[in-house]
């Protein structure tokens, strides 16, 4: 009989924490932390992250409590990339960065630069697979802003090794909805609101470029309410894959995490095992 047996593991996952507030508009660094400290994540990239290295007292409480979430979760290595508004990604780790790098998009009319955060980690599943992480979160208005932001993006990730993606894309794929679900509660409800038609342009395009879905590759029959990341009953946010594991890796589990209203957002989490 054969044994599989567990040898390393890597656990990532990516939250957007809506500027450190919950729906009721209330600080939720130490719900965060409440949820998120059970999962036992290595690295986890988040958008809407308030940072400032200023002195305390310097600047609004605010933005000093991206250096409170990492001290409450012992993920003590830290890198930032802000982008506009004094807000953008982030990226705590449990293991030191040997890299990191921000890259910014050009302006699009008057849409918000936006920005997005490399990554290497000191950590074997990076060193087996020649690895780099990616956290980004495209604009929310326009698809055609959002595609215009990861061809700018793409011109900086790598052709070689694995690249992980995550982030809020705010973007669909249609494939995770029925057409009741779809009409009803995505289609009718932006028109409602004035808001875009819904598009699975910037999905496709990923899907396109070589990345694969890794949440839908492990939860192939998911539909509907099953798929939510967000308030608006959409999934919009990703762990995207290119390039294959190597030395024994392989992906555990991808799953979407409730935060329980503690951020308007779903988190998503990857679980990497190595086996012998």
């Amino acid at each position: 009989m054969n044994i599989i047996r567990k040898i390393s593991q890597f656990r990532l996952g990516t939250l957007n924490i809506h500027f450190f507030t919950d729906l009721k508009g209330q600080s939720n660094v130490y719900r965060l932390a409440q949820l998120i400290k059970p999962m036992s994540f290595d690295v986890i990239g988040l958008q809407e992250v308030l940072h400032t290295d200023q002195p305390p007292g310097t600047v609004a409480e605010k933005y000093y409590q991206f250096q409170l979430l990492s001290d409450l979760l012992q993920l003590p290595y830290i890198a930032f990339c802000n982008t506009s508004h004094r807000f953008g990604n982030a990226i705590l780790s449990r293991f030191p960065l040997k890299t990191s790098i921000n890259y910014l998009t050009e302006a699009i009319e008057n849409h918000d630069i936006r920005g997005m955060l490399v990554v290497q980690v000191n950590h074997e599943f990076f060193n087996d697979n020649d690895a780099r992480l990616y956290v980004t979160h495209l604009d929310q208005l326009s698809e055609q802003v959002r595609l215009k932001q990861m061809e700018q993006f793409e011109k900086h990730i790598y052709d070689s090794g694995l690249q992980l993606i995550v982030g809020d894309f705010n973007s669909l794929t249609f494939d995770d909805y029925s057409n009741d679900y779809f009409n009803v509660n995505i289609h009718d409800v932006r028109q409602r609101n004035s808001w875009e038609n819904p598009f699975n342009l910037v999905t496709n395009k990923m899907k396109t470029n070589g990345y694969y879905d890794c949440w839908r590759e492990m939860n192939k029959e998911y539909i509907d309410h099953q798929v939510m990341t967000c308030i608006y009953k959409t999934r919009i946010d990703y762990i995207w894959r290119r390039g294959e594991l190597k030395n024994g890796w392989e992906m555990n589990e991808c799953r979407i995490f409730s935060t329980e209203d503690a951020t308007d957002h779903n988190g998503v989490l990857v679980d990497f095992i190595k086996t012998s």
